[in-house]
C-alpha cells in the first residue's frame, strides 16, 4: 500500500513538472565538468586546505561561475584552525646522571597534539604503550607513571608475524599514535617520549604540522639514538628492551632508576578565516518560492596533507583532491547554470560550496546554524561527494529512507549510463549529516572510494568525465522533480534498531551520538544528533548534550571518545556522564556492534 501510494504521488509531482511550464534543465557537456575538475585541481589551488590562499582562489573561481550563471551570490565566512608553528621554548634535557641539552629538529620533535608547558620527571618504560583488554595486553600492568615521563615504542609487538592477536581487524589501532598518547594520559603520565622500533625502517623525526587540539599531555618523537642515550645510566638499551618483549610476546615495562628528564613545550595554533560560497535561484512558483531545495558540495580538501592524508611520507605535497571534491563542486556548478539557462524551478535553489568538510563538517554544521534560506523551509539536502569515479556505472544514493516518497522517487527516474544503488542510512561523513541531524530529509550521492583517495594521486586525468556528466544528469532530474511536487518529502526518523550483537566478527562498539564538529567553547564532546535507535538514543542522550566521561575517560576531545569507545566491546554496559543545562547527567548504554 505505501508503495502504491508512493507512485501515485510520484506521477502527481511529474505532472505538475509539466504544467509548470519549466524548460527541462540541461547539464553541461561532460568536456565542461572535467574543464571545472581540472581548474580546481589545479596546482595553484595548492589543494585548496580551508583557510589558505589556495582555498581562498578556489572561492573565488566558484563565486565567479556562480555570478556568470545569474545567480545571487555571496560568501559565508567563518573561523578555522589553518596550522601550528613552533613557540619561544621548545626543550628537552637529561638530567643524571651525565646531564645534556637535547637538539630540537635533531634528537626530537614536539608532536602538534601535545599540550603546553614545563613537566620534569622519571622516566619509565611502558612497552608500547597499549592497553587492550580484548586482547590480553597491558603495557601498564603494574607500573607507576603517575606524574612521570613514560617513553613508547612505535607500533605493535611483531609487526610482520601475522600471528599475533594485534593482526585481527579489530585491533590495528593499538598501534597509532592517538591511542598510545591518551592511553598514558589515562595512565597519570604528564609527558610521553614516542620512539620508532629498532627493527622499523628509517626514521625521521615528523614534520610540525596540523590542526589538532592538545590532548592535555606533553608529547614528543625523540630519535632513536637518543633514546638510547636517555636510557645508558640505567644499563638498558632499546633494541634489549623491544627484543624483551617482541620474543616472548609478553608486556615488560619497566621503571628506569637514575634516568629524569626535563621538558618543556611551547606550540602557537593558529586560526584563519574559510568561506561558503552560496548562490541563489530564486523560485518561479508563487506557491511553492518560500520553500527550497538545497543542492551542495565540499570544494576544500587537505592543501598539502598532514591530518587526514593517507600518504604521510608525501605530506608537504599538494593533495590535488579531483575526485574529492572537485568532482562534486564541479557537479552543483553544472546544476547552477543548467537551472538558470533553464529559467530557474517552482521552489527556490540554493546551491552551497562548503568549506571546512576536511575538517570536521565545519561549513556545513556553520550552514545549518546560520542558513541562507530558512532551515525549516528547506525540503531537501542534496549532496555530491566524490561522483567523478563511478565504477561500472555505480552511483550510490543514501538517505533514501529518511524522507517521505524518496526511495520511490529515485528508484523511478531514468539514469542512463548508471546503475542507482540505493541505501536509506542518512548518516555518513559528509555535508549532509549536519541537515539530517536537524530535521531535514538529505540524499547523498557518491560513485565510491579508491586507492587515490586523500592521497597526491587523486589527479584530474582519473575522473570518468562522462560518468561525471551522467551523475549531474541524474542529480538534475531529482531536483527538478523535488522542487516541482506539490507534497515535498518530510523529514522520517529511522527507528531501526542497532545493529545486532554478534559473539565475534563485526567491526568494534557502536554508541550512536553525532558529535558537533569544530571548537564549541566548552570542553567535552558537544552532541549536535543522535541516532535513532542507537544504544544512545536508548540511554537518554539528547542533542546539545556534552559528553565529559565515559567509561572512566576524561572526555575533552573527539580523539578522547574514540578512545575509549575502542576500549570496549559490543554488548558491554559502559557509565557517561554528559553535561545538560550545566548540570551533570549520569547514564548507562550498552553498545551496540558497528557494521
Amino acid at each position: 500500500m505505501a508503495a502504491v501510494t508512493a507512485l501515485v504521488a510520484l506521477l502527481a509531482l511529474l505532472l505538475a513538472a509539466a504544467g509548470a511550464g519549466a524548460a527541462e534543465p540541461r547539464v553541461p557537456p561532460a568536456d565542461w565538468l572535467l574543464g571545472q575538475v581540472r581548474a580546481l585541481s589545479a596546482p595553484e589551488m595548492e589543494g585548496r586546505g580551508s583557510g589558505t590562499p589556495g582555498a581562498d582562489r578556489a572561492a573565488r573561481a566558484i563565486a565567479d561561475e556562480l555570478r556568470a550563471a545569474g545567480l545571487r551570490t555571496h560568501l559565508q565566512p567563518f573561523p578555522v584552525p589553518t596550522g601550528i608553528r613552533l613557540g619561544p621554548v621548545n626543550t628537552l634535557a637529561a638530567l643524571g646522571p651525565a646531564p645534556r641539552s637535547l637538539a630540537l629538529g635533531r634528537d626530537f620533535a614536539p608532536l602538534p597534539v601535545s599540550a603546553d608547558g614545563a613537566v620534569e620527571g622519571d622516566i619509565v618504560f611502558a612497552g608500547y604503550g597499549i592497553t587492550a583488554p580484548a586482547l590480553g595486553w597491558d603495557d601498564y600492568a603494574g607500573l607507576d607513571v603517575r606524574d612521570k615521563v613514560v617513553l613508547v615504542l612505535g607500533g605493535d609487538p611483531r609487526p610482520a608475524d601475522p600471528g599475533t592477536p594485534f593482526r585481527r581487524p579489530e585491533a590495528y589501532h593499538y598501534s597509532e599514535r592517538s591511542h598510545k598518547i591518551i592511553n598514558a594520559r589515562e595512565h597519570g603520565a604528564r609527558a610521553i617520549l614516542l620512539v620508532a622500533h629498532p627493527g622499523a625502517p628509517g626514521e625521521t623525526l615528523p614534520p610540525l604540522s596540523g590542526i589538532a587540539q592538545p590532548w592535555a599531555i606533553a608529547a614528543l618523537v625523540v630519535t632513536r639514538a637518543t633514546a638510547d642515550g636517555l636510557l645508558a645510566p640505567a644499563g638498558a638499551r632499546l633494541a634489549d628492551l623491544a627484543e624483551a618483549i617482541d620474543r616472548p610476546l609478553r608486556p615488560r615495562g619497566r621503571a628506569l632508576a637514575g634516568v629524569r628528564v626535563r621538558l618543556e613545550v611551547s606550540l602557537v595554533r593558529e586560526r584563519g578565516t574559510a568561506v561558503n560560497v552560496v548562490g541563489v535561484l530564486p523560485g518561479t512558483d508563487p506557491r511553492l518560492a518560500h520553500e527550497a531545495v538545497l543542492v551542495g558540495a565540499h570544494y576544500d580538501h587537505l592543501g598539502r596533507g598532514g591530518e587526514g592524508s593517507l600518504a604521510p611520507d608525501q605530506v608537504g605535497a599538494v593533495h590535488p583532491g579531483a575526485d574529492d571534491n572537485a568532482s562534486g563542486t564541479a557537479a552543483v556548478l553544472g546544476l547552477a547554470r543548467a537551472f538558470a539557462a533553464a529559467g530557474g524551478a517552482p521552489r527556490t535553489l540554493v546551491f552551497v560550496l562548503f568549506a571546512g568538510e576536511e575538517m570536521g563538517l565545519l561549513g556545513s554544521t556553520h550552514y545549518v546554524k546560520q542558513p541562507a534560506h530558512p532551515l525549516a523551509a528547506t525540503v531537501l539536502m542534496l549532496n555530491l561527494d566524490m561522483v567523478g569515479r563511478p565504477r561500472e556505472g555505480r552511483l550510490y544514493v543514501s538517505g533514501v529512507d529518511g524522507g517521505t516518497g524518496l526511495r520511490a522517487l529515485v528508484g523511478s527516474l531514468p539514469a542512463p549510463g548508471l546503475t542507482p544503488v540505493l541505501g536509506g542510512d542518512p548518516f555518513a561523513p559528509s555535508d549532509h549529516t549536519p541537515f539530517y541531524a536537524a530535521g531535514r530529509p538529505v540524499l547523498f550521492f557518491f560513485t565510491g572510494a579508491h586507492p587515490d583517495y586523500h592521497r597526491p594521486s587523486d589527479t584530474w586525468e582519473k575522473i570518468d568525465a562522462a560518468g561525471l556528466a551522467a551523475v549531474t544528469a541524474f542529480a538534475a532530474r531529482v531536483v527538478s522533480a523535488v522542487a516541482a511536487t506539490p507534497t515535498p518529502p518530510a523529514w522520517v526518523k529511522l527507528d531501526t534498531p542497532a545493529a545486532p550483537i554478534r559473539a565475534r566478527g563485526g567491526y568494534g562498539p557502536f554508541f550512536g551520538v553525532i558529535p558537533e564538529f569544530g571548537d564549541t567553547g566548552t570542553p567535552g564532546v558537544r552532541i549536535s544528533g543522535v541516532r535513532p535507535g542507537s544504544p544512545a538514543e536508548r540511554a537518554g542522550v539528547r542533542a546539545g548534550d556534552v559528553l565529559v566521561r565515559f567509561g572512566g575517560v576524561s572526555v575533552k576531545t573527539l580523539e578522547d571518545f574514540t578512545f575509549a569507545l575502542r576500549g570496549r566491546r559490543p554488548g558491554e554496559s559502559v557509565d557517561f556522564v554528559v553535561l545538560r543545562d550545566g548540570a551533570e547527567q549520569a547514564l548507562r548504554a550498552v553498545l551496540g556492534e558497528r557494521r
